[in-house]
């Protein structure tokens, strides 16, 4: 477990020592920050609009206004942002030629995939963290979210997440290029992203459309944004993880060998 703890350490702290760490944090807060604003100014519009006709004033709810519509945008922009933390963690030691004294450690295949990958999450937990503002903020203001599915979407933001950066650093396990692992990372992001939506096109209700449905992490993580933290969409997502974590594993495995 101490191999693991200061591996983790190690990575969370690389991140930091380049400016990439600081880039990836000032473009994603403000990208989400001009959602944000546009999301809260188009509800307080429609909200004063609505407030002279009581039969429609019920009709406009905050979190399928604001918040459901606020961590859907921050799903979609980790899609280009987890690749880019992860392109580095395992590539990067074998361009340097770090790698083959990590191999050659008496730390373990697992402990180093696991403590590098916690080091890539906590960086992930780390911006997740920090967009705690945009609610904080709905308080400030007067506004009142409900806490349960807000809690409920920071939950799935995290296991979202948490499944990209896996495919990062599986990515990255199978090249020295970070540019080749970022994009590797991206396509299988994508893939996985956009794979409900061909379970639409496949039609509705056939074992073939639900079999596609059943694998996407966007068709997960919206039970999420629902504001109910789904036990299927949990299990889907630790056992993705465990998954990936178990490839990259044989990867690094491989190389070991060799």
């Amino acid at each position: 477990m101490r191999n693991i703890l200061t591996i983790m350490r190690r990575e969370f702290k690389a991140y930091f020592v380049s400016p990439v760490a600081y880039v990836i944090l000032a473009s994603v807060l403000f990208i989400l920050g001009l959602f944000f604003y546009g999301m809260v100014e188009a509800y307080s519009r429609y909200s004063l609009q609505l407030a002279g006709n009581p039969m429609y004033a019920g009709q406009i709810n905050l979190h399928d206004f604001v918040i459901r519509g606020f961590y859907s945008t921050f799903g979609f922009i980790m899609l280009f942002v987890a690749p880019i933390v992860s392109m580095r963690v395992l590539a990067e030691e074998k361009r340097q030629g770090t790698a083959e004294m990590l191999l050659t450690s008496p730390v373990t295949t697992s402990q180093l995939v696991v403590g590098k990958y916690l080091g890539a999450l906590s960086f992930g937990l780390f911006l997740i963290l920090i967009t705690l503002q945009y609610p904080l903020f709905l308080l400030f203001m007067g506004a009142r979210p409900e806490l349960p599915a807000l809690l409920a979407a920071y939950v799935g933001s995290v296991l979202l997440l948490g499944a990209l950066l896996a495919v990062g650093l599986f990515s990255s396990s199978l090249t020295s290029s970070q540019i080749v692992a970022a994009v590797i990372a991206f396509v299988l992001s994508l893939f996985l992203w956009v794979i409900g939506f061909l379970g639409e096109i496949v039609g509705q209700g056939s074992e073939y459309s639900d079999l596609l449905k059943a694998l996407s992490i966007n068709e997960h993580f919206e039970e999420f944004l629902k504001g109910v933290v789904d036990t299927g969409a949990v299990v889907f997502f630790l056992t993705f993880i465990a998954f990936m974590l178990f490839m990259t594993q044989r990867v690094v495995d491989s190389s070991r060998w060799r």
